[in-house]
């Protein structure tokens, strides 16, 4: 029987940890690393068996013949194994340190390979969730834990020339568990690749690449750390001969830095012992000076975002072309920062960020968020205390400096990694000033750890203000802070970066505008993440997108995982055009006849197509094309004419670090505000009836509902449109867990309804049952020959956070799907959103209006800053004006709220229209701070919305 070592934290018969490479053989060239002779993929279909626990594995399991197969790497889950399960804090398992459940699954995998039996042989593991037993050909060579970590053997004492057997034997759950309680899915397996490297007896083990620059000339250091063959190394013309423990240095004058804007790598060959290794080196400095982050001697921001490894049908399982999409994609939505939450990425995912241009917060594997919720053994005990509980204890010192080590290690020649993150929401003990030191210890650039605020009392405590952590970071401040305590901190020497911000989930985020210009305001602000990169939402067996608690499992966090800036499947959302544009790289400025334009990057020019559109409410008068060459942190200035709506935008004319040729990177709309309503008013004849008030007028009949103040019917040319009535809700938001039930709850209440000359007043409230009234209300129905103006003032409760929205809603025949507007369009705007979508005429279909990527169906369609908005049948058209935001969508808030994912939406019946005297902003608030108070719809106040019918010309 396989001895279980689950409930402990060491790893047996593993290799040193070393930096990631991959030999060639002497006189091939470079290439991609499955070209290498000397390495061969194990990646492909293995045999297996699943095991209710490792107690079940019979004593003979390397001589069975396994009829099951499995892929590698893959998640077992997406095989029909286990379950799928979404924890964010919660530990999956009872929390009794280091113990993991008896009934602990277990996968055996098998397959053979061929060697010839003259070399040394390397198995090397880039993840494995969570521990596993490696057996050659029936011999227990070793036992590996830390999920996201490279574990490599030596198995050359146990294979013989021919074919081998290799047998992995993985089991669910482990001691490290309790170290790697991230926010995502609990998949389990082989889930990134396995390969063998074939080297020779006598070769180089690690080394350590280190760049300096100082004015005008560079130094390039090779550190040969361990190995047995003499090496030869060159760089550029320069070759220098190095032996184990010795370092060699090449010097480079006029040296191209690298940065993300130019990610130029300079050409590194190693050669020892019968291989040569292919060095990508960046030239660049980092570092932390007076309290501001430095990056070749330039504040430079980070536009960033926390990245996951997801795909939707494969789980943890992403292939480097899955790295490469995102990597391109990030690129082309101006992303410049990644930080890999919570754990370190596989290892060619660091040279694709090298390669392409993008700076890396490079995080151990390290997590224990979830002891803040263990239970009543923990009652009385401060929150900061509970998330320290292993942090704190000497006796887990070990494994948290030994995650730090297989992080820093392994990536430490990569030039795209500027920071060093100690782990996650893990509390703040003395394992962590241990993590610290030995991350120091190994490589000079910054750290990062974000619970360091975590210390009880910070502000009169020296180890907060210690050099434990170089960076000093926050998750999700409120924008007062940011404003008033963070630099006026005498203490604070560092800068701050904010490695959470914006909380992606559903709508949302809003407020970046606000982030980003107080990122501006001081060099001080490093930028910062958005929570998070990608949806994990699950797409099964072809079956739609799902998410916690929809495959049956007791324990889980519901749709909290899909809280992505672009979908699972990498498509774009709103909230994705919101982030580009609060990252793209120019500003633009228009005064009078002159554009400005403002390059932001530090270290590249803008060069590509500048268009200029010209447009008098939706209409083109024409379009100017010209070449600019923008140097960094420089103004330039074209001359541009006037119009009524000016359209920017900054197209790349060819491809530039991975993003395409003809891609957007920035635009800007400039939109003269000329639009007055007109409303005259015209007699009306009012008649009394049995619980109604009818009022007709030229074309115009409607009939009032005496007990709820609505208009039940609105008929035109005898035409019923249906009714018009006052809501206060709108679909929850997943941003809008905080608003209280009642305003869906509450029912429209008249007190008052008396005809007024050519006007009827209606005086009421909502209500619901057990509440003091939430809202009054005093409207005026003035009534035209062609339709209705209501002009309303109103009275929020003093309860409830913020009313969602205040409107009045129609509900307008299906044929009614023809949209035409002028507000913030094209996609969906609100009052906190809108950075992503600009000021226009605009045509649409309602069909397309709703926005069926958030998986969880909620609030959308809207579009803020309305002048007006026309709905039409090809026949009639229905025109609205005076309203800050508007949407017309195919749903009703009630089908919306009460659906649990978009495919489960009912057929649509009607056009479901809203005009809003206003509506509260998205915010994000399902992790971030509470919606601010100047995007909140008011408590008081007063507003006019005007409806019209025409026949269509």
């Amino acid at each position: 029987m396989i001895k279980n070592l689950s409930e402990q934290l060491h790893s047996f018969g593993l290799c040193e940890p070393r930096n990631y490479y991959i030999p060639f053989s002497d006189g091939q060239e470079n290439g991609r690393r499955t070209d290498s002779k000397r390495f061969v993929s194990l990646d492909g279909v293995w045999s297996f068996r699943a095991y209710a626990s490792l107690e079940y594995v019979p004593d003979d399991f390397c001589g069975q013949e396994l009829s099951q197969k499995i892929a590698v790497p893959s998640c077992v889950q997406y095989y029909g194994y286990d379950f799928f399960q979404y924890t964010n804090v919660r530990y999956p398992i009872p929390f009794a340190p280091l113990r993991v459940p008896r009934k602990n699954p277990a996968y055996q995998y098998s397959r053979t390979f061929s060697v010839n039996g003259d070399e040394t042989y390397y198995l090397l593991f880039e993840g494995v969730d969570s521990c596993f037993y490696v057996y050659v050909n029936g011999q227990f060579v070793g036992f590996s834990q830390i999920s996201h970590r490279m574990s490599e053997f030596d198995i050359t004492a146990y294979v013989h020339a021919g074919e081998n057997r290799l047998d992995v034997v993985v089991q669910k759950w482990c001691a490290g568990t309790y170290f790697e309680d991230q926010d995502k899915w609990r998949f389990t397996g082989i889930f990134r690749s396995v390969y063998l490297l074939c080297r020779p007896q006598q070769h180089i083990e690690d080394y350590k690449i280190e760049t300096f620059v100082s004015g005008g000339e560079a130094e390039v250091r090779f550190s040969y750390r361990r190995g047995t063959a003499p090496a030869e190394v060159c760089f550029g013309r320069q070759k220098k001969k190095v032996r184990a423990g010795k370092t060699v240095c090449f010097s480079v004058r006029r040296p191209r830095l690298w940065s993300a804007e130019t990610p130029f790598l300079y050409d590194m060959t190693i050669r020892a012992g019968g291989e040569t290794i292919y060095e990508k080196v960046g030239l660049r400095t980092v570092e932390v000076r007076d309290g501001t982050f430095l990056l070749n001697g330039k504040p430079v921001k980070m536009y960033g975002v926390n990245r996951h490894d997801f795909h939707p049908e494969k789980g943890a399982a992403v292939s480097e072309e899955d790295m490469e999409e995102d990597v391109r994609l990030m690129k082309s939505l101006n992303v410049n920062t990644v930080r890999t939450s919570h754990y370190p990425s596989a290892p060619e995912f660091y040279k694709l960020c090298d390669k392409y241009g993008l700076y890396v917060i490079s995080e151990a594997d390290l997590e224990t968020h979830g002891t803040d919720t263990v239970g009543e053994a923990m009652n009385g005990v401060s929150w900061i205390r509970k998330l320290s509980v292993l942090t704190d204890d000497e006796q887990y010192r070990d494994t948290y400096i030994e995650r730090q080590i297989v992080n820093v290690e392994v990536n430490k020649n990569r030039p795209c990694v500027l920071i060093w993150s100690l782990g996650n929401e893990s509390g703040f003990g003395r394992n962590i000033l241990a993590a610290s030191r030995e991350v120091k210890s190994r490589d000079p650039r910054p750290v990062h750890y974000e619970p360091v605020t975590y210390i009880e009392r910070p502000a009169e405590s020296d180890v907060y203000y210690s050099d434990v952590v170089d960076i000093q970071s926050r998750m999700y401040p409120s924008f007062e802070w940011l404003r008033d305590d963070f630099l006026s901190d005498t203490r604070e020497w560092r800068p701050l970066f904010l490695c959470e911000y914006a909380h992606a989930m559903g709508n949302g985020p809003g407020g970046l505008k606000e982030y980003w210009d107080i990122f501006e305001s001081s060099e001080r602000f490093m930028g910062g993440c958005i929570w998070e990169w990608a949806d994990h939402s699950i797409s099964y067996r072809g079956a739609p997108f799902r998410y916690g608690g929809d495959f049956g499992e007791r324990t889980h966090d519901n749709n909290f995982c899909v809280d992505g800036i672009v979908t699972a499947d990498r498509k774009i959302k709103s909230g994705t055009l919101e982030m580009k544009k609060a990252y793209q790289p120019l500003w633009f400025r228009k005064e009078g006849n002159t554009l400005k334009i403002f390059n932001r990057n530090y270290f590249a020019p803008a060069k590509g197509a500048l268009l200029v559109t010209y447009k008098n409410y939706g209409e083109s008068q024409g379009e100017e094309s010209r070449e600019i060459s923008v140097p960094p942190r420089e103004w330039a200035q074209i001359a541009c004419r006037t119009a009524q709506t000016v359209h920017v935008r900054f197209v790349l004319q060819e491809e530039q670090n991975g993003v395409p040729a003809g891609t957007c990177l920035a635009f800007e709309n400039f939109f003269e505000e000329a639009f007055v309503p007109q409303v005259c008013s015209a007699e009306i004849a009012a008649e009394e009836g049995l619980g109604e008030l009818t009022v007709r007028t030229g074309d115009v009949e409607a009939v009032f509902d005496k007990l709820s103040g609505e208009i039940r019917s609105l008929r035109y040319r005898g035409r019923d449109f249906g009714g018009v009535r006052l809501v206060l809700w709108r679909a929850k938001t997943d941003n809008d867990w905080n608003v209280h039930p009642a305003y869906r709850e509450a029912a429209d209440e008249a007190r008052e309804i008396v005809a007024e000359g050519n006007s009827v007043v209606v005086k009421g409230h909502f209500v619901r049952e057990s509440l003091k009234p939430l809202f009054s209300y005093e409207s005026r129905y003035t009534f035209t020959a062609d339709g209705v103006c209501v002009e309303t003032k109103w009275q929020g409760s003093d309860y409830g956070e913020y009313v969602p929205r205040f409107g009045l809603c129609m509900k307008l025949p299906a044929s009614f799907s023809a949209l035409r507007y002028c507000a913030y369009g094209p996609g969906e705007s609100y009052s906190d959103k809108h950075l992503g979508a600009y000021k226009d005429v605009f045509t649409s279909d309602v069909s397309r209006e709703y926005e069926h990527k958030y998986v969880k169906p909620q609030e959308s369609g809207s579009h803020f800053g309305a002048d007006f908005a026309e709905l039409s049948d090809g026949n009639i058209v229905l025109r609205a004006e005076g309203m800050q935001s508007f949407c017309a969508i195919p749903y009703s808030a009630d089908a919306l709220s009460d659906a649990a994912h978009d495919d489960e939406l009912p057929a649509s019946d009607a056009v479901y229209f809203t005009a809003d005297y206003g509506m509260s902003g998205v915010g994000s608030n399902s992790c971030g701070p509470k919606l601010p108070v100047r995007y909140r719809f008011p408590q008081c106040g007063k507003g006019r919305i005007a409806f019209r019918f025409s026949e269509k010309q």
